[in-house]
């Protein structure tokens, strides 16, 4: 057959300068050859689908209109055609060099491929993976660059679901800073609910753990922060603040704390958990000074709520009081920082008073009351 093998090269002027079909000259003898010829050049290369560029070989049994893009190392039929376009017409092998900006189909891949620069590349992309903006990799096969993504309901729910194939793998959120992990939420190495950060994407920090069996609540890290400055709820079962320190007890007489003097041993902590507060301290006295009337501990870490139920005074430990038989009490005065102290004994209560105390009373109790 005339046509068996044909080559073409673009330096001839007879032919088109992009696809190189051959025109067909002035009074040229059989002019229909060169006709039929652009005619199968133009069934290659308008709409062109392959079978594969996998092949360094003829297939054995090619259909007619068959068109193979031809692999590296090509033998038999197709020795020194690589990278050429193959098609099988009239029985025989017809070839093609094809261009930069070529696009074919690839049957056995169902993807289109693109030639540039000599090399050929997926067009848009590998269909198993879509870079936006920037380019996928077997690790990220779906991946993103941009300011912000949005996914949104198609008229009712949406939700966005992270699958893993068994317990003990990882389906999670990872957020990072320069491309290091700083925070991560989601079912680490278990079905229990993980919330996991770090300083250098290396050392990791649990800071919250839900279990699946139970819903209860851990904080492995051992730590729940509160603001120093409180920000109540109207919500009598939201825990709203939380507090440690330490506060400066003292006695007072009659208001006044003329010339009252302590030794080293004064000191005050407290715990402070929603709205109640449990204040501890101890008071050594050196000087009772020369204040008189009613005795009151002063200095409370936070003033008493006033709701019509006092916080208390309860003493474990107490010398050098006089003339008290029984036990020391106290009540908190709504709204302030201050104790009434009592002595309580043969079933009642009367206040304590400069008169009860010596140069070297010695008290130490816990104020538990709600704080406001």
């Amino acid at each position: 057959l005339a046509c068996a093998f044909v080559f073409w090269s673009t330096d001839q002027v007879d032919v088109t300068l992009r696809l190189s079909l051959p025109y067909i000259a002035s009074q040229q003898a059989q002019k229909q050859v060169t006709y039929n010829e652009a005619m199968r050049l133009l069934d290659i290369l308008v709409q062109p689908v392959i079978r594969s560029r996998g092949l360094a070989t003829p297939p054995p049994s090619p259909a007619e209109g068959d068109v193979y893009l031809v692999a590296a190392d090509p033998t038999a039929g197709w020795t020194g055609k690589a990278g050429s376009l193959a098609a099988f017409i009239d029985g025989a092998w017809l070839f093609r060099t094809p261009r930069d900006g070529f696009q074919l189909f690839v049957e056995d891949e169902t993807a289109f491929i693109q030639r540039q620069s000599g090399s050929w590349t997926l067009l848009g992309g590998d269909p198993e993976r879509l870079g936006i903006n920037t380019t996928a990799d077997a690790a990220h096969q779906l991946a993103v660059s941009s300011p912000a993504s949005r996914f949104s309901h198609e008229g009712d729910d949406h939700r966005l679901i992270i699958d893993k194939a068994a317990s003990g793998d990882t389906a999670s959120l990872l957020l990072q800073s320069g491309a290091s992990g700083r925070a991560e939420i989601g079912l680490a190495g278990d079905d229990d609910l993980h919330l996991k950060v770090s300083t250098d994407g290396t050392t990791w920090l649990e800071a919250l753990l839900v279990e699946a069996a139970s819903a209860s609540v851990g904080l492995p890290a051992g730590r729940l922060g509160f603001p120093s400055t409180a920000n109540p709820s109207a919500d009598p079962n939201t825990l709203d603040d939380y507090r440690e320190g330490s506060w400066t007890p003292g006695l007072a007489f009659g208001g006044a704390t003329t010339g009252i003097t302590y030794a080293e041993e004064i000191m005050g902590r407290y715990t402070r958990i929603g709205r109640h507060c449990m204040a501890y301290f101890a008071i050594k006295l050196t000087s009772k000074g020369s204040a008189s009337g009613t005795a009151e501990l002063t200095g409370l870490p936070f003033p008493a709520i006033d709701d019509g139920v006092n916080g208390v005074l309860t003493i474990g430990w107490a010398t050098a009081i006089i003339a008290v038989s029984g036990t020391i009490e106290g009540v908190t005065l709504p709204g302030t920082t201050t104790v009434a102290l009592y002595g309580a004994g043969g079933g009642g209560a009367s206040a304590l008073s400069a008169a009860n105390f010596g140069n070297s009373s010695q008290l130490q109790g816990v104020v538990i009351y709600d704080a406001g």
